[in-house]
């Protein structure tokens, strides 16, 4: 293993300040990262199940516009459709045959948005996609080219395909990971899940899924901000509104509660209200992408789930991208995995950054930095542990088409 560093930092992942912050499920960003991997995977499948291999793809630069609305107490309803960005690079052809590129990404675009918010939208209707995937080759290809690029998004057979028979890397880039997350992470993320939960949607309609979390905690208090969009077809008044607001508030502070014991919590619910002026969070489908704003690929949560300011961070739009040599998105997984090996041996905090060079075997990163609280493991405990994980690369790939690792 080349370029390992491992650093013992005492009182590593002591926090005394923490800012932390989850998109939930209806919120742009998250929306736009879904949709990416969705395709993706739609994509990867496809590829594979036809022709042997995960033919070279990217829709990591995806995004989501919003259209417009008409909403009041009691009802509410899309006037013009949500804008979906395709965009993004496939591989069009393997061989002789052509592979429907622009039906497999479409039906999962329509699937996608359908699953999320079922009847509050038709997915044919109140949604329009705008094609702009190519297959153009990046810089590097000439028409001399004979090497890897020749045929990058036309392969003749499936010794051409990228990443078939030696796994390298497709760029130049990093992936970060930490162990354990910190109570309030902990928190954050568990309580947006209970939030968009499907019990908790039954029990109370009228709650959307753009709900967003902000906490920050200093000097053993936790501070926590919630936008809680409610839909209007079932919010009858401004009356109606409020009473669901209250009665959210005091389930929050029982959850928050409850993961956080002893702390003490100041919560704070859609700050942007002015109830005198009649300006309240009130949508048509739970999602302020109904209406003007945006969702774009990597703007959102991290791998974990969370955005995490004061914690190793990787700016990596991990979601869209070929889940077989993509350097962003496997080494974000792999780091992770790594630093919760560690900590699972240890029980002590971990930090793993991983940098890989482009053309270089996925499997062996240019450099491995790894920095632990003191733990009983020696440095060949600790190499051995991370070796072992990166030669388990590969099998991430399965686990990212399989929809078993959390990337949003």
């Amino acid at each position: 293993m080349k370029n390992l560093s491992i650093t013992f930092v005492p009182r590593l992942g002591e926090l005394e300040v923490e800012v932390v912050e989850r998109k939930g499920i209806g919120h742009p960003d998250t929306i736009a990262d879904a949709l990416a991997e969705s395709l993706s995977v739609a994509y990867a499948r496809y590829t594979l199940g036809h022709f042997g291999a995960i033919l070279h793809h990217n829709f990591d630069k995806l995004a989501v516009l919003g259209g417009t609305t008409e909403v009041d107490f009691g009802t509410g309803k899309l006037t013009s459709p949500i804008r979906v960005i395709l965009n993004g690079r496939a591989s069009m052809r393997f061989g002789d045959k052509a592979i429907p590129v622009r039906d497999i990404l479409e039906a999962e675009t329509q699937r996608f948005f359908s699953s999320l918010f079922g009847d509050s939208l038709n997915a044919e209707r109140d949604i329009e996609k705008h094609w702009f995937v190519s297959s153009a080759s990046g810089p590097g290809k000439t028409r001399w080219s004979t090497g890897s690029r020749a045929h990058l998004f036309t392969p003749r057979s499936i010794s051409e395909v990228k990443g078939y028979d030696r796994l390298l890397n497709n760029d130049t880039s990093m992936g970060c990971g930490y162990a354990p997350l910190s109570p309030v992470e902990t928190a954050v993320l568990a309580l947006e899940g209970k939030l968009n939960s499907s019990d908790m949607k039954q029990k109370h309609l009228w709650l959307g899924t753009d709900i967003k979390v902000m906490a920050v905690k200093t000097h053993g208090q936790c501070g926590v901000t919630i936008c809680l969009p409610q839909i209007a077809q079932y919010v009858s008044s401004l009356e109606s509104y409020q009473d669901n607001l209250a009665a959210m508030q005091s389930i929050i502070e029982e959850i928050l509660g409850e993961l956080l014991p002893g702390m003490r919590i100041a919560l704070s619910t859609n700050m942007r209200d002015n109830i005198a002026h009649g300006d309240v969070y009130l949508t048509a489908i739970g999602s302020s992408i109904e209406s003007g704003d945006e969702g774009i690929v990597g703007r959102g949560n991290r791998i974990n789930g969370l955005i995490t300011p004061l914690r190793p961070i990787n700016l990596e739009g991990a979601c869209g991208k070929n889940p077989k040599y993509y350097t962003g998105k496997l080494y974000n997984v792999a780091a992770h995995k790594i630093a919760h090996r560690l900590y699972g041996e240890t029980r002590k905090a971990c930090e793993v950054l991983l940098v890989g060079q482009t053309g270089q075997p996925v499997v062996e990163p240019w450099h491995t930095l790894i920095r632990t609280a003191e733990t009983p493991l020696d440095e060949k405990r600790i190499k051995l542990i991370a070796e072992e994980e990166l030669t388990r690369i590969p099998q991430i790939t399965e686990a990212l088409l399989e929809r078993k690792v959390r990337l949003y």
